[in-house]
């Protein structure tokens, strides 16, 4: 199991990549969800379907913030530490455990609380909560664990 984690686990220096890139998406995505953030150059113009799903947004500014943010959130938290062993393993697979449940009742609480268009809303920010719990839990109890050590030597 501990050899076969590692090998699917990315090599460190992607999660620097991903620390890098998530500010910037973040901003993006904000600016896209909430105020109608828009980049010129990635207007499609007219769609030639008619009636394709009757959208008439055709800008790919929210997929972009999107797909840069769920790859800045994957890249931080599928690859590995600098010092990957057993217990940061361990740690790996609590916190993704702990970020699935917590997903599920996050989904099950907003199927009772919001409709309609709200619900879209709430689906749209939950995506992210997989692995932003992920990420908060795993790097809270490695800080832990650090300090406790130092504070132990």
């Amino acid at each position: 199991m501990t050899n076969l984690l590692s090998k699917i686990l990315l090599p460190h220096r992607y999660q620097q990549l991903g620390w890098f890139s998530l500010i910037p998406f973040a901003c993006f995505a904000y600016g896209s969800a909430f105020h109608d953030f828009e980049l010129k150059w990635l207007d499609l113009g007219p769609i030639s379907v008619p009636n394709a799903f009757e959208g008439t947004d055709n800008n790919l500014s929210n997929e972009l913030s999107i797909l840069g943010l769920f790859s800045a959130l994957f890249l931080i938290s599928f690859s590995k530490e600098k010092n990957e062993d057993e217990y940061i393993q361990k740690l790996r697979l609590d916190s993704i455990l702990i970020s699935c449940y917590l997903y599920f009742f996050l989904h099950m609480g907003g199927a009772l609380v919001f409709y309609s268009l709200d619900y879209l809303s709430f689906l749209f920010f939950n995506l992210f909560s997989i692995p932003l719990i992920f990420i908060l839990h795993f790097r809270w109890t490695l800080f832990g664990q650090h300090r406790t050590m130092e504070l132990s030597l």
